[in-house]
């Protein structure tokens, strides 16, 4: 009698344990976290690509200011610019709340640091009781960012089409919005699975896949705050 082992928990250390079967083949679950691993690298290795694409635009924009447009330093009454729909513009375009855009990266980093310190306790081999509300927390502050995210917009002292430096940076916005939703979407699955004891006896490692893109997500949300912030 062929025994199939249907858990998806994790490998314990480095010991491959049990066997699984998946479209016919046999793979321990030290297998399958490898792969899994692989892929996670790859999707975040994909999504640096995305990232890097929007440091070179803005500093590329940033430099060319194709007729002082940026920000519009060169419009006056007597030399007025115009926007995206031929209005005129007649003064240097303000610059979005730094207060703002660095609350969003700090919240994002915080969600990410719960996240991180449930997979250290998972490890630790910490059960639901504690996982849980440190996941809960994780997504609880992923939904602040996208809640202040929000907010900020309605504030913006321009509008999408004021320039190149205001269609930018509406732009990183929604990009942040998105990555925090996937973010925050990723942390109620791995809450809801440590509520049931999916991560008991030290079964980590969706913990560690769920680390991994909330840690890059955090540290590319900072990159741009910077930027934004402090090369406007």
């Amino acid at each position: 009698m062929t025994v199939i082992d249907s858990s998806d928990t994790p490998p314990q250390g480095d010991a491959p344990q049990g066997h699984a079967t998946e479209g016919g083949h046999h793979e321990t679950p030290a297998q399958r976290h490898q792969k899994e691993h692989m892929a996670t690298w790859m999707f975040i290795g994909g999504d640096a690509v995305f990232f890097a694409l929007e440091i070179f635009f803005w500093f590329y924009l940033r430099s060319l200011n194709t007729t002082g447009m940026w920000i519009g330093a060169k419009c006056s009454k007597l030399n007025p610019c115009t926007d995206g729909l031929g209005n005129p513009i007649t003064h240097p375009i303000p610059k979005a709340a730094i207060g703002y855009t660095l609350g969003v990266a700090a919240l994002i980093i915080v969600s990410a640091a719960f996240i991180w310190f449930a997979e250290i306790q998972g490890r630790d081999g910490a059960s639901r009781k504690a996982l849980t509300p440190l996941l809960g927390l994780g997504v609880l502050f992923s939904l602040a960012a996208i809640g202040l995210q929000f907010y900020q917009f309605q504030v913006l002292p321009f509008t999408t089409i004021d320039g190149t430096y205001a269609s930018v940076f509406t732009f990183f916005m929604g990009s942040n919005i998105a990555h925090f939703l996937l973010v925050a979407t990723i942390g109620t699955g791995l809450m809801n699975r440590a509520r049931i004891g999916k991560y008991d006896n030290h079964n980590w490692y969706q913990l560690h896949l769920g680390r991994l893109f909330a840690v890059w997500v955090a540290f590319s949300c900072a990159v741009l705050a910077v930027i934004a912030s402090f090369f406007a």
